[in-house]
């Protein structure tokens, strides 16, 4: 509790006292001026609140998580009397400020303020609130202290970092490897793949499918493709900002991350999401993965989203049976993504799936698939360390 409040409290009493059982001008004067106090107090922190004035920006056009921009903001005092006691506080769950302590406290003379310039460092990508976030101010008796929002907040939309990555070191094994075909137990030189909605049906190798109990397609020469494939599930996992913002960052850094890896390594790659393919094969370092990150800092998940029904309609599509490996990018290692991973491994296909969570119990189960590599990356990993 308030000590100044307990102390004031107890000063009142003792005047009650005085002028009951006393009497006299200076027990009355003490008890009427005792008994205002708290009434000035409020009216002082009324006009603190209607005249208090904050202006807030951003020097940069586009903000970048993880990256500093310079941050100004001014405390003005547009009222009549003098202010003490005030202070601010940051957000920072999902930003921090450089250089100034949030419980500094402020004194503002009539018609003056006061201008400082710090750095604002943004943890995520995303649209959220940034800067001063509350509004503390104590009356000159310290017996009341009043806290509010801050009535104009700083939303700013951050976009993704983009981190250079040397090195697969978590895939490396499955990249290196040569893809283990699957043969036709009967006809050992002849490589056969499960048939896909579209294949040419004059392709059924009906003695490969007697013996697999399903429709099996003969592997041309030449079918076997050097791409990269790269799928990012994009449901929302929750309702609060809180949890799928950090998440969600995370998962299109590691997105971008490989995509450029690969660009770099002159690799085609082709990412699939919900809305369907978001990078063709030919991403060139320069003007065209300049688009692709543009698109993927305006990516948009969604609660709605049936991962289930996206991985069903890339599998009709067919094409990410022609990669030398698929990256699964997701939140968890649901029914969905194991299903995924079988389906791909079935074919021979390298699994490399990177879950993003900060959750230790998600993904507790030992997860051992044949063809498939589970990286397991947190909100705060440094995926130059991960991946």
């Amino acid at each position: 509790m308030n000590r100044n409040l307990v102390i004031f409290i107890i000063l009142w009493l003792l005047s009650l006292a005085g002028i009951s059982f006393y009497g006299g001008p200076v027990s009355y004067g003490l008890f009427f001026f005792l008994t205002v106090t708290p009434l000035i107090s409020l009216i002082y922190i009324l006009i603190v609140i209607i005249r208090f004035r904050i202006y807030q920006r951003l020097d940069a056009a586009n903000l970048i998580c993880g990256r500093d921009s310079d941050f100004y903001f001014t405390l003005q005092n547009e009222g009549p009397v003098g202010f003490f006691g005030v202070k601010v506080r940051f957000y920072s769950s999902f930003s921090t400020i450089s250089g100034i302590d949030d419980g500094v406290e402020y004194e503002l003379t009539p018609g003056t303020g006061i201008q400082k310039h710090t750095g604002l460092l943004c943890k995520y990508r995303g649209e959220y609130e940034v800067g001063i976030k509350q509004v503390m101010i104590s009356d000159c008796f310290r017996l009341f202290t009043v806290s509010y929002k801050n009535r104009e907040p700083l939303r700013v939309n951050v976009k993704p970092d983009l981190i250079m990555l040397n090195e697969l070191k978590s895939a490396e094994l499955a990249l290196s490897t040569s893809r283990e075909q699957l043969t036709n137990p009967t006809e050992p030189d002849i490589l056969v793949r499960e048939y896909v909605t579209g294949d040419d049906l004059r392709k059924v190798n009906w003695k490969a499918t007697a013996s697999a109990g399903k429709l099996m397609i003969r592997k041309t020469i030449g079918e076997e493709q050097q791409g990269i494939g790269l799928m990012i599930d994009s449901k929302r996992f929750s309702d609060s900002n809180f949890d799928y913002i950090p998440v969600e960052s995370k998962m299109l850094e590691t997105v971008l991350a490989l995509t450029l890896f690969f660009t770099e390594k002159r690799t085609p790659i082709t990412v699939y999401s919900m809305s369907g393919i978001l990078s063709e094969d030919a991403v060139e370092r320069g003007s065209r993965f300049d688009s692709f990150y543009e698109k993927m800092s305006a990516f948009a998940f969604s609660g709605s989203t049936d991962t289930g029904r996206m991985y069903s309609e890339i599998l009709r599509q067919g094409t990410i049976f022609q990669k030398k490996a698929v990256f699964i990018v997701t939140h968890e290692f649901n029914e969905e993504n194991r299903l995924m991973a079988l389906e791909l491994s079935s074919v021979s296909i390298p699994v490399i799936v990177c879950v993003v969570s900060d959750d230790p119990g998600s993904n507790d189960p030992d997860i051992r698939l044949p063809g498939m590599t589970l990286v397991k990356i947190s909100t705060d990993s440094d995926i130059t360390e991960v991946l």
